[in-house]
């Protein structure tokens, strides 16, 4: 195999050797990825040794036991499965016009601007398009933002997590950090003494979202600064159902947003707890991936969500 030539003309690839790519990705064995495609061994075969010679490079280190991607095979994997979540994406987009929508909007959201921020977009946004179908997906912005990169949703309200780098992506600020608030069942113990100290709550079973998310690692550090060095019962989850459904039945605790607290508190669902964390969150923000033109759908409903904050 060549060097890697200077220039490339207009490169040629086929969607069965994007499919082989992501099958070889994915196996790293040449008989399974082709039975995975529906071709034969040898017609597979004979598809990378096309794309090979065509880039001027070599894919995949053929070894006694399978196949490993060199460098130039790990970048043609990667846009394989990117060509191929893109192709999937636009089957769906297709499939909801010809039942009648006028567009599809994906959204990945952390729990905090749901009650407010989120659902009040949504919802104006659904008066004036009801045709428009738009799915939501509550998560922790560790896991949202690396999804939007994927191409897994369109727009994602959360945090942009210390280790994730950012290019690639629009940020629109527009959010102070929150105020986070402890919640528990309503009738807890804790709820009849006046002023409960933090310290009182660390012998109790503290359900918090799990490690690596920008939420968790903020409780951590204030609970750090409030010299609560000794282990805390943790019971991890990032499901505010599964959270308000544990508290119902137990003395546990739970860390969650300001506006995600009021909202079970008016329904009598929590109760919220006098008791103040000395953390700060970082800024909320509304983020769209730079490499993913936005649809007239997505950039309608963006508008409604900015309204929202008065911008």
């Amino acid at each position: 195999m060549s060097d890697l030539p200077e220039t490339f003309s207009t490169l040629k690839i086929s969607s069965r050797q994007i499919a082989l790519l992501n099958a070889l990705g994915e196996l790293g064995n040449l008989r399974k990825a082709a039975t995975a495609i529906h071709t034969s061994q040898p017609a597979a075969s004979l598809l990378l040794q096309q794309l090979e010679a065509r880039l001027g490079v070599q894919l995949f280190e053929r070894l006694p036991r399978g196949m490993q991607p060199t460098l130039f095979g790990e970048v043609m994997i990667r846009y394989a499965k990117g060509a191929l979540h893109e192709f999937e994406y636009a089957q769906a987009q297709i499939a909801e016009l010809a039942r009648g929508a006028t567009g599809m909007v994906r959204i990945g959201t952390v729990m905090g601007p749901v009650p407010t921020l989120l659902s009040g977009g949504v919802l104006a946004f659904k008066a004036q398009h009801p045709k428009v179908r738009v799915s939501i997906e509550v998560g922790t912005s560790d896991t949202l933002l690396p999804a939007l990169i994927r191409g897994d949703f369109d727009l994602v309200l959360g945090r942009l997590p210390d280790q994730l780098d950012s290019q690639g992506l629009d940020i629109q600020l527009f959010e102070q950090g929150e105020r986070m608030r402890i919640i528990a069942r309503p009738g807890h113990p804790l709820t009849q003494q006046a002023t409960p100290a933090l310290e009182d709550l660390a012998p109790l079973t503290w359900i918090l979202h799990p490690p690596g998310s920008p939420m968790r690692r903020q409780v951590e550090y204030a609970l750090q600064a409030a010299q609560l060095i000794q282990p805390l019962d943790i019971l991890e989850t990032s499901s505010i159902l599964a959270t308000t459904a544990m508290l119902e039945s137990s003395d546990m605790i739970a860390v969650v947003p300001n506006d995600v607290a009021e909202h079970y508190a008016r329904h009598a669902m929590v109760a919220v707890l006098p008791v103040e964390l000395p953390l700060a969150m970082a800024n909320l923000g509304l983020m769209t991936s730079r490499a993913r033109p936005m649809s007239a759908a997505v950039k309608a409903l963006t508008g409604f969500l900015k309204l929202q904050i008065g911008e």
